[in-house]
């Protein structure tokens, strides 16, 4: 059996190491759902400046992917995918059975079915977009976020005063 290798870094060296983190959650395919991944994509992004962001691209890709898909209908789910590095990913996966998912125009006359201007919404908010897979085998609709890294000062050390 090979044995696993441990890293011996300091927190700072592995906070910003060279491997992205990487998550992949899978939830049931309801509404009330749609705010648990909010939730956690939330705490995931605290301290990057892009929180409420990408609370709002989750929410509308996992609202879509209940409302579009066969995810939304039972026994459906939705899968997350979340990256975190120089430029972050999140991804939503659907069980497809709906038309591709399509980034509406604000042009006249080019009027939405549904409200249809969410993915508009997502692709003001990241630096890139995308969509890939089919109604057969389901959608992933993923967006990219350049992320604002705050340097993280070293802890002071706490000093107790004589009296």
């Amino acid at each position: 059996m090979e044995k696993l290798s441990r890293s011996r870094a300091s927190a700072r060296e592995w906070m910003s190491g060279a491997e992205p983190m990487r998550w992949r959650r899978a939830y049931p395919g309801r509404a009330d759902q749609v705010h648990v991944a909010r939730n956690f994509v939330t705490a995931l992004f605290e301290g990057t400046g892009r929180e409420a962001d990408v609370a709002a691209v989750v929410s509308e890709l996992a609202a879509n992917a209940i409302r579009h898909s066969r995810s939304g209908g039972e026994p459906g789910w939705f899968g997350m995918e979340v990256m975190l590095d120089e430029i972050a990913y999140v991804g939503v996966t659907d069980l497809g059975g709906g038309c591709v998912p399509t980034i509406r125009s604000e042009t006249p006359n080019c009027e939405p079915r549904v409200s249809g201007y969410g993915l508009l919404t997502v692709s003001r908010l990241a630096s890139a977009i995308g969509v890939y897979g089919s109604p057969a085998d389901g959608f992933t609709v993923w967006a990219e976020l350049a992320l604002r890294r705050p340097v993280q000062a070293a802890p002071q050390e706490s000093r107790l005063l004589a009296s």
